[in-house]
């Protein structure tokens, strides 16, 4: 405590007596910096070089041009006035009365000869010189009172448009303009006529195919040609139908023959060959997957009817025995939509009316066809020439 008695008494000490060195030259620095005197500020020389220039030229732009005399423009409004005046009354009447068709100006000429002529027409002419004169005086006055309103007369006077002899304002007045207003509904505008896609198109085929008996394992060449129409339900939505006559070429063996017979071989056949004209209706639903201006691709699916004309089949056996060799049989067998069609048509469109397509098809049996009660099915191409029908306007 003592200790820190003693502290406090030596600040006290220090702080009530202190022995601190006076210098004016640190007051005065310190009143500076508080208070600083404002600086002037200098101009750039380039600016004041730049003021003297622009002075410069605008003191020789005003001694060069000089204003405009306005007594000179007034005397040229006058002497542009009468001219005009003197000219319409000459157009006016061919000639005023007493009057001559040269204006005499009273101005001295230098020239002898102009002088001499200037001189006879005033001694001719005393009396038309002192009307003239009166004239222009009485001109010039309303000239004078006009001019400040109207500071362009020379050009309305030059370019003032005679319309007395371009435009009749009887005839205008005479017309009769008339308006018509309609009453009641307005008449429905009809929207253009456009052409439009036929809906019915008539294609002529021919279809080569494989024909041959499941579970044989072998396929012969058939084919066949004929007539389908489609009918467009929407762009891409259309149903076929049609005929056609084919022809259904096979081999089987014996086994999968199978006859609604009550006849027994002897001895059995090894080979079975058919040879069957058929009559195909087919009914498919196809569907556009992809089309444009030139080419086009479909999906059908659908039922066919095949109607037996005529089945003729041919018998083969091992060895030397001789059995029935042939059998034949005419309009007996009709399946009614008993063959399943499954396609895939490519079309190329040639133009507006005509189309060739190739579908690569198959016909699987849902039925035993024919008098052998075979599953007959085939596999093919079908090739056609398509044309639009009753094309609408």
């Amino acid at each position: 405590m003592k200790e820190g008695k003693d502290i406090d008494k030596l600040f006290k000490d220090g702080l009530g007596n202190p022995d601190l060195p006076f210098n004016d030259l640190e007051w005065d620095n310190l009143e500076e910096r508080l208070h600083p005197t404002p600086k002037r500020r200098v101009v750039p020389l380039f600016w004041l070089t730049a003021a003297a220039g622009i002075a410069a030229m605008l003191l020789i732009v005003f001694l060069l041009v000089k204003p405009s005399n306005n007594k000179t423009d007034v005397k040229a409004v006058l002497k542009t006035d009468r001219e005009n005046q003197h000219n319409n009354k000459q157009n006016n009447s061919g000639n005023l009365t007493g009057l001559p068709t040269k204006q005499i100006d009273p101005v001295v000429n230098t020239d002898s000869n102009s002088l001499a002529v200037n001189q006879q027409n005033i001694e001719t002419g005393k009396s038309v010189q002192k009307r003239i004169t009166d004239v222009n005086v009485e001109i010039g006055q309303k000239a004078i009172e006009t001019a400040g309103n109207n500071s362009n007369l020379l050009a309305n006077v030059q370019f003032k448009p005679d319309l007395s002899s371009k435009i009749d304002p009887v005839e205008l007045k005479d017309q009769k303009l008339a308006a018509h207003v309609a009453v009641g509904k307005s008449e429905r505008i009809k929207p253009p006529v456009l052409k439009q896609k036929s809906r019915f198109v008539l294609s002529i085929l021919a279809a080569p195919d494989l024909t041959g008996v499941q579970k044989s394992g072998t396929s012969n060449l058939s084919g066949g040609f004929g007539v389908e129409a489609t009918y467009m339900i929407t762009k891409k939505l259309s149903i076929t139908t049609g005929a056609s006559y084919a022809k259904k070429i096979y081999d089987s063996d014996f086994s999968l023959y199978n006859p609604n017979t009550s006849y027994i071989f002897k001895i059995a056949p090894s080979n079975i060959h058919a040879n069957c004209d058929v009559i195909d209706i087919p009914l498919n639903v196809n569907y556009k997957v992809f089309g444009n201006s030139r080419n086009s691709i479909s999906v059908s699916t659908g039922l066919s009817s095949y109607l037996m004309l005529k089945e003729k089949y041919s018998y083969s056996y091992t060895g030397d025995y001789k059995g029935p060799q042939d059998f034949e049989i005419k309009g007996q067998n009709q399946h009614y939509l008993g063959i399943a069609n499954v396609g895939v048509e490519f079309q190329h469109k040639i133009n507006n009316n005509l189309s060739i397509s190739a579908k690569p098809f198959m016909k699987i049996p849902l039925t035993d066809i024919g008098y052998g009660n075979s599953k007959l099915s085939s596999t093919g191409v079908a090739v056609s020439v398509n044309m639009n029908l009753f094309k609408k306007n």
